[in-house]
């Protein structure tokens, strides 16, 4: 008894007489005015606030209506007016679970309690914690009302991340007041309250996402509605009447605005991760919380992005679409956005033209256009030089790509200006005077985005023009063009490719489960077959698709096995059991379409004969003979492909161009091909039989003919006979028929048969070597049809499932880079058919020139994204509340690094990526540069690689800065930055204008090359460089030493090794080279070393390297 009466007493002492300063109606109101301020990545510049004045209208009891009322007591806490702050059954039924459980897993809140644990905190889910939540939640009830306490709650609870309160979320939802709100609204926004973004449509960013939303709102409403008609607060009436209705949502704007960056981090504490670990230190609202959100972002790699972004974006618009006055005050009149609010260098603002004064002084003229910013910001002046950067672009949409311009061609630009017009300009500087200097602008169409990572972290982001809405460096899903091939590069040198390897760069037809493709070069290249690290320099399509189709070709059959189980291609092993062969064959066939047929069999009887047959044509010295075979196809398709081409070609309006490409696809379907040749030496058997017969008296006279099957023709340049259906062609001569058969005749059966065997079919390789392949084309055919059709070694051999091995290897590397669109398995992938973003993108970039992927864990794609912009979530006094964990996973092995991060730098010293090193100076990084390396007129080492999509609807330039040398004698890859930025209209509008092509390199590469100067300058490249290492040992990119060669190569016949190989010094960027791995034997030729380092090895250092 003593015992009850002294808590008794302590509970009247600390809640009535005693309750603190906290419950004073004023505390309270601070807590509600709270914010939560973010920064940039330095802890201390303020990026921006959420929930300030702007994100919060305050709601007071009388103006909720009471259907919310009713809901959200219904749904919550069903005794709230009747219980003095508490629920003990609640607390009960709690305390059971939790019992059961070890630990605080459930709590018996009431909305007091959730209305005093919002308010005044809690540190966690203690019983400490719910006890002191308990007495606070006993002060609100002795000291206000339950409709003042309802109040509180009401203009409290979180609208994700966008505001809080029911002002808000009446606004947000529904785009109206909170008195307009309907029952079933009400019931929404009562319901919503513990978990806001479950059922938010608003952020999810896939269409698929916004349905389940939707449904999960309908049933949360349905429940709620329930509960009401339970507590006899609605009608059975109503309630069917209300959930006869669809919830339909009307997003409102809540008056403030915010850019990407701040967008993105509003996401990011909205994700569950945030959450759940803020929900364990006792936060459930970050509206009055008070935190402080720290970014990742830097603040003026942020500010200098977005600028660089939209000054391109601004002249890229005026090449493709010309600045003519009419549609540009068209456009500016229906634009809704307000641009940039204050006034300070490289703001974008909207302005009125208030005067134009052109002026000429001794014989020069000048302009002075003063344009009215509106806003109370003033005016701002546009001279000559503030016209430029357009007037270039003007002269190019009107005069050519390759023109330039000066003042003297200002008139070309000055009469589309005139006073009153509206004008969208950005500044250039703000004099101490106050005076402004601005820079003409457009505002475009055109659209683009922008990034810069460190280690998987957001360093800085653009996602358009306008910075605000939807964020196009983190969504928008954009097919990347010939960017993707370093990408394939990559992964063949994990399977056994080196980068000296020889490849195809021929015009051919690829066939994939029966269908044809033919993919075609953006540029005339002299080259018939190029090296890896070439292909990638000047981006030869042909070859990539070439090496995609060829991807497998250096497994063993033990690493083709393993690849195939990783990628899910073998049978499947469930609990120790193997998946039944029946099942397997099934899944294979028909989720796959792998068809096993008698002539698939017989191809691939074909390509393991040609492979097993290497080593006797170097035997019997027929390399010539052996790479015409290599290179042959089996036989094509069943003619259905070659008559739609003529169907194609017979239609009307088909244009010289389309009928070009058209006649050459047919062309190449009917090239040559080992069955044709089969049948070619059928032919020729049949004429060998009738020119050995004695009684063929005609022969004697003419040729013998052999309908359909070809003639001998004597070819005196290399003194041969070729036997050809293609008739009399260069310098090949009918056979003398006569004087054959007399030299025939002469000869026993043993001279004959090597006269035949001589013979070459269609001037390509000679009947011997047909015979060769035949014979061991029925020796493979025999011992495939004695294995079962889906046996894995059977399969290994069929061209249709290597490719989807190698495929699924893609997308399955991909995946593990962070990449979560969807990836088709086509032989366009080198070409970039596929959509991604440009973070995936940028971090698959890094990822392969360190062989280092970071990510952020978090639950779900969306939010491994999201949290990539959040370093740590403190409190008001600095304790880290939270902070994302990141994974560091080695998917490439140092050595494939090194080779492909090689490729990528000669892309940039001798391909599409030349304009930044030409522009890109060490001299120039900043004043203090030129001064401390005077002399040393270096370019700074870079990598990168364009990207032109088809048709010209995307142009991308995605590469990397490395960093610093500890000890600042060089650059390493450690360190760097890994950036990306591409341009396209949201509609993949072709970026074609007379002879205007906007590709990677004069679309992207600017911007890419103005954020690379501005790293350099920004963050201490001049400072930790050592000019005296420098001096003598020049800027290189040092590389570990692993074993590499740096070789020679001809960079005009496709970067090609010559025959006697010589290495270059890494210091030496003029030469053209390839560093790889491998050995000279003694007579100097090249052996190239061929690794298996699939991304599942962890790039563990081989033991040792295959020759």
């Amino acid at each position: 008894m003593l015992g009850i009466l002294g808590v008794s007493g302590g509970f009247y002492w600390f809640v009535v007489l005693h309750p603190g300063d906290e419950i004073d109606p004023a505390n309270i109101q601070r807590i509600l005015g709270k914010e939560t301020p973010v920064f940039f990545s330095d802890g201390t510049t303020r990026l921006g606030v959420f929930f300030d004045q702007a994100h919060r209208q305050y709601v007071s009891y009388e103006q909720i209506p009471k259907d919310f009322v009713n809901a959200l007591v219904a749904s919550e806490d069903d005794q709230f007016f009747s219980h003095y702050g508490f629920d003990p059954l609640g607390i009960l039924r709690a305390a059971v679970k939790n019992y059961q459980m070890g630990r605080v897993v459930q709590g018996g809140s009431t909305l007091t309690q959730q209305t005093a644990k919002n308010l005044f905190k809690r540190s966690g889910r203690s019983y400490e914690a719910k006890i002191k939540e308990l007495l606070f939640a006993l002060r609100l009830e002795y000291y206000y009302s339950k409709e003042k306490i309802f109040e509180f709650y009401a203009n409290q609870f979180y609208v994700s991340g966008n505001g809080h309160g029911l002002g808000v979320a009446a606004r947000y939802y529904f785009n109206k007041p909170v008195e307009e709100l309907s029952l079933l609204e009400c019931a929404f926004i009562a319901g919503s309250v513990k978990k806001p973004n479950y059922y938010n449509p608003f952020i999810k960013k896939s269409d698929e996402a916004v349905k389940t939303a939707q449904v999960n709102a309908s049933v949360r409403v349905r429940y709620v509605l329930e509960k009401m008609r339970e507590a006899d607060k609605i009608t059975d009436a109503q309630f069917h009447e209300a959930i006869k209705d669809e919830l339909v949502f009307h997003r409102g704007t809540i008056g403030y605005a915010q850019d990407y960056v701040m967008e993105m981090v509003t996401d990011a504490v909205s994700t569950p991760d945030v959450l759940e670990a803020l929900k364990a230190q006792g936060i459930d609202n970050l509206a009055t919380s008070g935190l402080r959100v720290i970014t990742t972002v830097d603040e003026t790699l942020q500010r200098q992005t977005l600028y660089a972004l939209r000054q391109e974006l601004s002249r890229l618009d005026v090449r493709l679409r010309g600045y003519r006055r009419e549609e540009v005050q068209k456009e500016l009149q229906a634009t809704d956005y307000a641009g940039d609010l204050v006034l300070k260098k490289q703001a974008f603002l909207f302005g009125t033209i208030a005067k134009i004064t052109r002026t000429a002084e001794k014989g020069k003229s000048s302009v002075h256009i003063e344009v009215d910013l509106g806003r109370n910001l003033g005016t701002g002046v546009i001279q000559e030089q503030g016209l430029m950067g357009l007037l270039v672009a003007q002269m190019k949409w009107k005069q050519g790509r390759w023109n330039e311009a000066g003042v003297k061609d200002l008139p070309m630009l000055l009469p589309e200006l005139r006073e009153g017009d509206r004008a969208w300009v950005s500044i250039r500087e703000i004099a101490p005077d106050g005076t402004v200097d601005l820079e003409l602008e457009k505002f475009p169409k055109i659209q683009g985005g922008a990034l810069i990572l460190q280690e998987g972290l957001i360093k800085a982001m653009a996602g358009g023009v306008e910075n605000r809405f939807f964020n196009r460096a983190i969504y928008a899903k954009r097919t990347m063009g010939s960017a993707f091939k370093p990408f394939v590069y990559t992964a063949a040198l994990q399977l056994g490719w080196n980068a000296t390897d020889l490849l195809s760069n021929k015009r051919d037809v690829f066939v994939f489960q029966r269908q044809p493709y033919f993919p075609r070069p953006d540029h005339k290249s002299e080259n018939g077959q190029v090296s890896m690290s070439w292909a990638g320099v000047h981006s030869e399509n042909l070859a990539s698709v070439w090496l995609l189709y060829h991807l497998c070709d250096h497994l063993s059959m033990k690493q083709f096995q393993e690849v195939a189980t990783q990628v899910g291609l073998t049978p499947k092993s469930l609990s120790g059991e193997i998946e039944p062969y029946e099942n397997y064959a099934a899944r294979i066939r028909d989720r796959h379409g792998i068809i096993i047929n008698r002539a698939v069999l017989e191809t691939a009887a074909f390509e393991q004969a040609v492979t097993n047959l290497e080593t006797d044509f170097i035997f019997e010295n027929r390399l010539q003979e052996y790479t015409v075979i290599k290179n042959l196809h089996y036989g094509l398709t069943d003619g259905s492909s070659a008559s739609s081409l003529e169907a194609q070609l017979q239609r009307k309006g088909v244009t010289a161009q389309e009928g070009q490409e058209l006649s050459l696809r047919k062309s190449l379907l009917a090239g040559q091909n080992y069955l044709a040749l089969v049948a070619l030496q059928q032919g020729m058997d049949s004429y060998r039989r009738e020119m050995e017969d004695p009684w063929n008296s005609s022969a004697l006279f003419v040729t013998p003919v052999t309908p359909g099957k070809g003639s001998l023709y004597y070819d005196p340049i290399r003194d041969r006979y070729t036997f050809t259906k293609g008739g009399r062609s260069g310098a090949l001569q009918m056979a003398n028929v006569k004087q054959l058969r007399d030299y025939l005749f002469q000869q026993d059966s043993v001279g004959r048969d090597k006269f035949w065997s001589d013979v070459f079919l269609d001037s390509t390789v000679s009947s011997a070597t047909m015979n060769m392949v035949r014979k061991q084309v029925d020796l493979e055919f025999q011992r495939l049809t004695a294995l079962p059709p889906y046996d894995l070694e059977v399969l290994s051999a069929v061209k249709d499932f290597r490719l989807l091995v190698g495929l699924r290897y893609l997308i399955n590397l991909a995946r593990e880079f962070g990449i979560k669109s969807q990836l088709d398995p086509v032989l366009s992938f080198p070409l970039g058919s596929n959509v991604v973003t440009l973070l995936e993108f940028v971090r698959m970039y890094e990822g392969i020139v360190t062989g280092e992927v970071v990510l952020s864990e978090g639950q779900g794609d969306d939010s491994r994204d999201l949290l990539s912009v959040i370093d740590r979530i403190e409190s008001e006094e600095g304790e880290v509340l939270y902070q994302p964990k990141r994974k560091r996973t080695r998917l490439v092995a140092p050595e494939t690094s090194l080779v492909v991060g090689h490729i990528l730098e000669n892309i940039v010293k001798f391909g599409t990526g030349r304009y930044a090193d030409k522009n890109v100076r060490l001299t120039e990084i900043d004043e203090e540069a030129s001064k401390k390396f005077a002399g040393f007129d270096l370019a700074i080492p870079l990598l990168g690689k364009t990207g032109t999509a088809n048709n010209y609807t995307n142009a991308s330039f995605f590469g990397y800065l490395p960093g610093v040398a500890s000890q600042g004698e060089g650059l390493v890859t450690q360190g760097g930055y890994a950036i990306g930025v591409y341009v396209g209209f949201d509609d993949n509008e072709d970026m074609r204008r007379s002879s205007t092509r906007i590709t990677g390199s004069e679309g992207a590469l600017p911007t890419w090359t103005d954020l690379v100067r501005t790293v350099l300058k920004e963050k201490g490249y001049t400072q930790k460089l050592d000019a005296i290492d420098i001096s003598f040992s020049g800027l290189t990119l040092q590389r570990k030493s692993l074993g590499q060669l740096n070789l020679a190569v001809q960079d005009e016949l496709g970067g090609i090794l010559p025959s006697h190989v010589s290495e270059v010094d890494v210091k030496n960027r003029s030469i053209p080279s390839i560093m790889t791995f491998g050995e000279l034997d003694d007579t100097g030729r090249f052996v190239p070393a061929r690794q298996f380092k699939p991304y599942w090895s962890n790039g563990e250092s081989p033991a040792g390297l295959d020759f």
